[in-house]
């Protein structure tokens, strides 16, 4: 996949419609090679981020030079798109998406105990699930299964129109446009202990100053003011910076998606974290 250079990247911690859960957070490359904080919003002016507001700050947004990283779903589960009229059930669909399900069925959630989610495996529901959150849980652990109850009905649809929107201006999916995790790329580069304490912790003020100083290629810009206070004390904030990182790592380390999702990665999704091996019962 051919990707150009950027040096711009923007994280977004989607939340509904009314904007008082959503953040927004600018990184720019700096001239070694670092991510430079320049800007950190959860408003625009008097406004909360709504969908009016939030278009407005990426108004500018070049797809060029940028990369827009959302922490919500920007693709639908297989039969939620499916344009079929008739359905030929589970066993039958020709999805590959469905058909990676099929396959790895038996698999998936062998190692579940782990977690100490209660489940011994998992049933595979293509009309509820998309390949990456599978792939994410039960192969790397890096999300718990709570998190396959997805995203709520009004985070999905903003979230499916933010795509639209962006693709309208030229943002193309998985190139400059993509799905992340902060908490699942938190997991991967401090652990599932941090992963959990930067929302939960009794301070989690000293939970996310501790992530942050684990990333030596971040700095705090002298133009993004207190952006770093506010990081720490807010975890909708906290989300959106890690959801640049993440943008800023995967085209810094070169990531890319596994051969056996790329065919079908753009339909099905695919939610980018740092590079983790599938972990064994």
């Amino acid at each position: 996949m051919n990707r150009q250079r950027a040096s711009r990247f923007i994280g977004i911690d989607l939340g509904g419609g009314r904007g008082k859960t959503t953040a927004l957070c600018e990184l720019t490359l700096g001239a070694d090679g670092g991510a430079n904080v320049t800007a950190l919003n959860h408003r625009a002016g008097a406004e909360p981020l709504h969908d009016d507001a939030l278009w407005s700050a990426l108004a500018h947004a070049d797809p060029t030079t940028t990369v827009v990283a959302i922490a919500a779903p920007l693709t639908q589960a297989a039969c939620e798109r499916c344009p079929r009229p008739t359905c030929p059930g589970t066993a039958d669909c020709e999805e590959p998406s469905v058909a990676w399900m099929r396959e790895h069925s038996g698999k998936l959630g062998a190692n579940a105990g782990t977690l100490g989610a209660g489940l011994s495996r998992v049933r595979p529901l293509p009309y509820l699930h998309r390949a990456t959150e599978l792939h994410t849980v039960y192969r790397t652990q890096l999300l718990s299964p709570s998190s396959l109850s997805g995203a709520g009905v009004s985070i999905r649809g903003r979230a499916l129109q933010v795509r639209r929107r962006l693709a309208g201006r030229g943002f193309v999916m998985n190139q400059s446009m993509i799905e992340v995790s902060p908490m699942a790329t938190v997991a991967a580069l401090c652990g599932p202990v941090d992963a959990r304490g930067y929302k939960r912790d009794a301070d989690p003020w000293r939970t996310r100053a501790l992530v942050l100083a684990r990333f030596e290629a971040l700095r705090f810009a002298p133009t993004s003011r207190f952006a770093r206070e506010e990081v720490l004390q807010s975890d909708h904030r906290f989300d959106a910076l890690i959801c640049a990182y993440t943008a800023y790592l995967r085209q810094h380390q070169g990531w890319q998606i596994p051969v056996e999702f790329a065919d079908f990665a753009d339909d099905d999704g695919w939610i980018w974290t740092p590079p983790s091996e599938p972990r064994k019962s």
